[in-house]
């Protein structure tokens, strides 16, 4: 499991992008951004000290690498088996760090994991790429800021493949690192080198905007955006920070850019939805908030986090509605089932509470959760 972080203030959300397909984006014009209001003193981590092992570090790969090579594994091979055997003690903390100190500290995010992955793939020669994946959002609470993640994985290509003429091959042969994989996760995109780097990037700015360092956190957002400016993720952390400093003009120029983009989602007309009414805007803010409704965002759990949002500011007919919606378009994704039944008590509606937990029933799959339903809803049965 790589997770890379995203964050809300309210209903400020930064999701980040990560189909062996790629997706043809539409070059967007870039926004020019207000620098002049932060502290430009210091400069983003380069992507050669990200990926830097110590010496010794490179050494006890490489001697590991080279032993398996000669035992007639492929360095794709040896990279996976490294992983296992030397980092099965990892453990996962919210930091964000290089490769050379996740490898010191055995710790980490799984974002430092997927760094580490990609600094033990280039000293074997392993192309990398890596793959997007729609899984349950993750948590964490910092005053009013709430941290989500974001599901992705390593790929690592056999190097031995060669493509036969007159075939056309949809997935490269390639060894899939994924440090949680789940029955519920769904495939997205794969984005490249680049796009990654953005994504610490982000993930960095995002640390930064929760240490209150504003000045930093535009500094790796602004480097995001360089590296690709169609993140969205770049996009609504630039319009945070420019907002945080009161220049509303840019703010909106930033939120008007990802609306614009085909990965646009509903956190981002969430955000300017939210900028809208803070400005008195409440026609303007009606209308951007009618067109949520009618995003296509495939994502479930960007559905799932909203209904979540809903509910815990105790708006349940948009929670109902967006529970529905994850139902619609994920049967199989338990959770929402057993949320929207406890929307549904709360206003009193126990006989829908009891249809919502009967037609989950066929997707459980678990017997420890299905006892757990079933016992819900036979005492929600006999109790009317």
């Amino acid at each position: 499991m790589n997770y890379i972080k995203w964050f809300l203030t309210f209903a400020i959300v930064l999701s980040l992008g990560c189909s062996s397909v790629k997706d043809n984006k539409v070059k967007q014009a870039r926004v020019s951004l207000n620098s002049d209001l932060f502290s430009l003193n210091n400069l983003a981590l380069s992507e050669d000290s990200l990926y830097a092992l110590t010496e010794r570090q490179q050494q006890t790969f490489l001697k590991f690498h080279q032993q398996k090579v000669a035992q007639g594994y492929l360095p794709h091979e040896s990279v996976r088996l490294f992983l296992e055997n030397k980092l099965s003690q990892f453990t996962y903390y919210g930091q964000t760090y290089t490769a050379s100190e996740a490898m010191a500290k055995n710790s980490g995010n799984c974002m430092s994991l997927a760094i580490l992955t990609t600094a033990f793939s280039r000293l074997a020669g392993v192309e990398i790429d890596y793959r997007k994946m729609n899984s349950l959002p993750i948590y964490e609470k910092h005053g009013n800021v709430l941290l989500s993640s974001s599901h992705v994985q390593s790929l690592l290509y056999d190097p031995s493949f060669i493509a036969e003429e007159d075939y056309y091959y949809i997935y490269r042969p390639a060894i899939v690192i994924d440090y949680f994989p789940q029955e519920s996760n769904i495939r997205s995109k794969t984005v490249n080198s680049n796009e990654f780097l953005a994504m610490y990037y982000i993930n960095k700015g995002a640390e930064f905007y929760i240490q209150k360092d504003f000045d930093n956190a535009f500094i790796y957002a602004e480097h995001a955006y360089m590296l690709d400016e169609s993140n969205v993720s770049s996009i609504n952390l630039l319009a945070l920070l420019h907002k945080k400093k009161g220049d509303i003009e840019s703010a909106e120029r930033l939120y008007l850019a990802a609306m614009a983009s085909d990965d646009v989602n509903i956190s981002v007309l969430d955000n300017y939805v939210t900028l809208l009414k803070q400005q008195g805007r409440s026609k303007d803010a009606k209308e951007v908030k009618s067109q949520i409704e009618n995003i296509y965002d495939p994502n479930p759990y960007h559905w799932l986090e909203k209904a979540q949002f809903a509910n815990y500011n105790k708006d349940y007919s948009d929670a109902e509605r967006y529970y529905r919606k994850v139902i619609k378009l994920a049967p199989y994704v338990k959770q929402a089932y057993f949320e929207l039944h406890e929307v549904y008590l709360v206003q009193g509606k126990v006989q829908y509470a009891i249809s919502t937990l009967e037609a989950s029933l066929p997707w459980l799959h678990e017997p420890k959760q299905k006892r757990k339903y079933k016992k819900q809803l036979y005492q929600l049965t006999v109790a009317i």
